[in-house]
């Protein structure tokens, strides 16, 4: 087997490879060049047999105190589905990895996709306590009719989709996505973060994922990753928005926003069954909604996070559940020092 760091691959076969093999956005080619915009470093690996791709991630670098690092491959790696020798692939993984990284980093963090076995992980990888990404989500089989769709879901579910068309809520998203779309997204986003008390990245992580991904084509497993803002408007007004992503089959549901006013209206219900009827259009066959809780959910994280997931589970989706994030430490010490801290953090919080 050979590994490669920061292969030379276009943009384009490194997303055939993961969308061929089920892989999520955040494996991406594209998610990897934001998360380099954003300030992060970047590095792409990729295990090749006889000139076969077995396996491919992208790792994030992040920054920790005193010139320390971790590596995190988020929902990932991406293994072969055709690979017939998948544990010792992954082994020489994370093993070439621990080789190419700098002394300075300390541990490695893998959170891997839904469906990824993790006995291929090997004993060296502990299961961490702090995951990154949702650990549960919901996603809609958008292969079913909007008849069977909208049959499943929660009866107050579709009588709010109801309630929502008879005040005449419309369901705006243009194709030119200018400079004042995302602008109303901010500031929605703003006012729903400190209505609900929940903490934002700061603007320039919005600003410039949209920059880098609004205005692109929108068509099932095309190799590249796009985003889209969904509005709902009542009367004159934008009353709820969604930030929409797209790549391989599914749509991803990433950050949305309402106002205030006009609550009775319904206009989040609308706004997202027609998100599901536009993805339909261009043929994907997901809609993943991006985290709910369940009896599995941390108790921190489900009493923050209980209202945004009862909304959620009115549609009646599928509940995936993923494994959660696996450390593999290089420094012991240093891992211990940041385990310790991390926990004081929380509780003080």
């Amino acid at each position: 087997m050979e590994f490669s760091l920061h292969p030379s691959l276009f943009a384009q076969d490194w997303n055939r490879s993961v969308i061929a093999n089920g892989g999520s956005f955040l494996q991406s080619y594209e998610w990897g060049e934001f998360q380099k915009k954003f300030g992060r470093g970047v590095s792409r690996a990729i295990v090749k047999k006889n000139g076969t791709v077995l396996l491919c991630a992208n790792i994030i670098h992040y920054r920790l105190p005193f010139n320390k690092w971790y590596w995190y491959v988020p929902y990932g790696p991406v293994v072969g589905a055709q690979d017939q020798s998948q544990k010792e692939t992954v082994d020489f993984f994370v093993r070439q990895l621990q080789s190419a990284a700098p002394e300075n980093v300390i541990f490695i963090k893998i959170e891997p996709d839904a469906g990824f076995d993790v006995s291929l992980l090997s004993d060296a990888l502990a299961k961490s306590d702090k995951d990154i990404q949702a650990t549960e989500t919901m996603i809609m089989d958008l292969s079913q009719t909007e008849d069977e769709l909208l049959s499943k879901m929660k009866q107050k579910t579709r009588y709010n989709i109801k309630v929502a068309l008879r005040h005449e809520i419309k369901i705006i998203s243009p194709d030119k996505q200018g400079k004042l779309d995302p602008d109303i997204f901010l500031s929605l986003l703003s006012d729903t973060a400190k209505r609900n008390r929940f903490r934002l990245h700061p603007n320039k992580y919005y600003t410039d994922m949209m920059e880098l991904f609004l205005g692109k084509e929108i068509k099932a497993r095309a190799p590249q990753y796009a985003q889209r803002l969904f509005f709902a408007q009542y009367g004159d007004q934008i009353v709820a928005v969604a930030l929409v992503g797209f790549f391989g089959a599914r749509a991803t549901y990433l950050h949305g926003a309402s106002s205030e006013k006009h609550r009775a209206a319904m206009a989040p219900y609308l706004l997202h069954w027609e998100i599901m009827r536009f993805a339909k259009s261009r043929g994907f066959s997901e809609y993943d909604f991006w985290g709910i809780t369940t009896e599995r959910t941390k108790e921190q994280n489900r009493k923050k996070w209980d209202g945004f997931s009862r909304f959620k589970i009115g549609f009646a989706g599928g509940v995936t559940e993923y494994p959660g994030a696996y450390d593999f430490p290089l420094n012991r010490l240093w891992y211990t020092a940041y385990g310790a801290v991390r926990k004081m953090r929380t509780l003080w919080r």
